[in-house]
């Protein structure tokens, strides 16, 4: 499980009315217990809040994945994001190989210093990471907690870059096997790890589905 530092003050009223109903109210009393037990100092304070973040976020998975229903419309805003991927993927391709091509034109003109370069490129997550119908204090920790450079693959011109962004196959993944287009066709890295990977991101299935296509975009880095 990552250490991320998830350090803000809590909101308390949300952790309480999660806990309510979490797991039919077993560990209803542990926001209570959190609150006293909450340190003074600012380091071991901070470690606190991240370690209740954190249980929190596993809780907060474990439920609504739970209750997570697979229907025709989910499934379909699962597809549009993945979509999204390799849109974004078939673009950092093109721009890959048109620079190479202009790079190409430069040094056949004797900038022979233009020879040398890198370009970078990374599927990230845009400006605004919000998640339609949730809390933004939910929605900021999920995002500060996901490790996107594990989510992300980062491709450079001089690497082959076809194993990065291939697609897995999911015949074994029990909710993917509803989905016609995954089983046919496999699913992207980035969508996998967002969904399986609890290393790298606590986001359930019910905020991928809620996820925007534009929340995607591609950061590129050029060095010479």
């Amino acid at each position: 499980m990552m250490t991320k530092i998830l350090s803000r003050a809590p909101r308390w009223n949300i952790l309480e009315n999660f806990y309510r109903v979490f797991d039919k109210g077993r560990k209803r009393g542990c926001v209570e217990q959190w609150q006293k037990e909450m340190p003074k100092r600012r380091l071991e304070q901070e470690l606190f809040e991240t370690k209740i973040h954190v249980e929190f976020l596993n809780d907060r998975r474990e439920q609504l994945n739970k209750e997570f229903r697979w229907t025709f419309a989910n499934m379909k805003k699962l597809i549009t994001i993945d979509q999204r991927i390799r849109e974004l993927n078939n673009e950092i391709s093109r721009t890959f190989n048109a620079t190479k091509k202009d790079i190409a034109g430069l040094v056949a003109q004797n900038h022979k210093w233009y020879k040398e370069y890198e370009l970078e490129a990374e599927i990230c997550p845009a400006n605004d990471w919000s998640i339609a119908g949730e809390n933004e204090y939910i929605s900021d920790l999920l995002f500060w907690y996901a490790n996107w450079d594990s989510i992300n693959i980062l491709a450079n011109t001089n690497e082959d870059n076809h194993e990065c962004h291939k697609t897995y196959n999911v015949p074994a993944w029990k909710q993917m096997m509803l989905i016609d287009k995954f089983v046919e066709g496999g699913v992207t890295w980035e969508l996998d790890a967002l969904l399986y990977d609890t290393d790298a991101s606590l986001y359930t299935f019910k905020d991928i589905v809620r996820f925007r296509p534009e929340q995607f975009e591609v950061s590129y880095k050029l060095g010479f």
